[in-house]
């Protein structure tokens, strides 16, 4: 069965596309159609993501989403038993158009996806969006969150590409398992200001998520973050900052704050290969309401992973152009006004 859904999915010629995409509190989704007439959809872009699929009908279980369930007895060729079942059919995402392989859902222990469908993977999987239409390569760019009517774009194939100016930089993506879907790199230092934080060997690695919101650092590189923003900052933290985050200040005391008149520092994180990435002040220092500012930036301790690892999230992406290059195992990245992509 297996064998027989890759064949009918396959794309020929490496994909390719633009898929305008848009922040829907806290993630970010896409329009889709999937079907012979179109059955209209929306999905959580999730860069690890294995899978394409989507809730179907009839369902047993399933979560609330604003779109009419797929009605499965429309679909070209399906596959499976009575909790989900694969088929095959056309899909249309932004400008590209293919069959795919994809997961039909009708029984489901997932309480809510805020509304969407389904989930659109761009996982290291042969069953991913990117795995099925044959991409060698991939970009995405994430308009701020809550920019009202700017969009963000995936780009796909021939159509992801950086405009190459000096600001662009390319760090290799760690090698993983066979069976990983995960995009990783290589930490060989954090920045901020004059403090220079070097993470410990064994918890350099840094996953690249569009899942997460917020930054997770490995326990010695966060402490000596938070030092450094409490010092910068010349104020006192809450004694119980605001959940879920680990450090927040009064807005009031930290704009009073002994060293106020100094701007505070970027955070620069380098990557293998001399790659820099900046993120500025008002992405590490959140506005988390009622207030309070927060550091966007956590433990990953917090998270209880087997093994050391950093976590990228989504915020410390928000108008970065990031160019996955499949072929040379790249991810290059640069700085662009991503509503202007889509």
């Amino acid at each position: 069965m297996r064998g027989r859904l890759l064949a009918d999915a396959a794309v020929a010629g490496g994909g390719g596309g633009v898929v305008p995409i848009y922040w829907s509190q806290p993630l970010y989704m896409a329009n889709l159609t999937i079907g012979t007439p179109p059955q209209p959809a929306s999905a959580i872009i999730h860069l690890a993501g294995e899978f394409v699929w989507t809730q179907c009908s009839p369902c047993r279980r399933c979560f609330k989403q604003d779109l009419p369930l797929f009605n499965r007895y429309e679909v070209e060729t399906m596959f499976g038993d009575t909790s989900g079942i694969g088929g095959t059919d056309t899909f249309a995402i932004g400008t590209a158009t293919a069959s795919l392989a994809f997961g039909c859902a009708m029984d489901s222990n997932i309480k809510q996806l805020l509304g969407a469908s389904g989930v659109v993977g761009l996982g290291r999987t042969p069953w991913s969006l990117v795995g099925q239409m044959n991409a060698t390569a991939f970009s995405y760019c994430l308009a701020p969150h809550g920019a009202a009517g700017k969009k963000s774009a995936l780009l796909l194939g021939a159509s992801a590409k950086l405009a190459g100016g000096k600001s662009a930089a390319t760090t290799p993506l760690v090698n993983t398992s066979d069976d990983s879907s995960d995009y990783m790199i290589h930490l060989e230092g954090i920045k901020f200001g004059d403090v220079i934080i070097e993470p410990p060997p064994n918890g350099s690695v840094v996953l690249v998520d569009t899942i997460f919101g917020v930054s997770f650092l490995v326990d010695a590189a966060f402490h000596a973050i938070k030092k450094a923003v409490t010092v910068a900052v010349g104020a006192a933290p809450m004694a119980t900052p605001t959940k879920p985050f680990d450090l927040c200040f009064p807005k009031a005391a930290a704009a009073a704050g002994a060293n106020s008149s100094l701007p505070l520092p970027d955070v620069v994180l380098t990557f293998q290969g001399a790659a820099a990435l900046t993120v500025p002040p008002s992405k590490y220092m959140y506005d988390a309401g009622n207030g309070t500012v927060c550091l966007a930036m956590m433990s990953s301790a917090m998270l209880n992973l087997t093994t050391e690892l950093s976590i990228l999230g989504r915020l410390h992406q928000e108008n970065i152009h990031f160019l996955f290059d499949l072929d040379k195992e790249t991810l290059s990245f640069e700085p662009a006004d991503c509503s202007s992509l889509s």
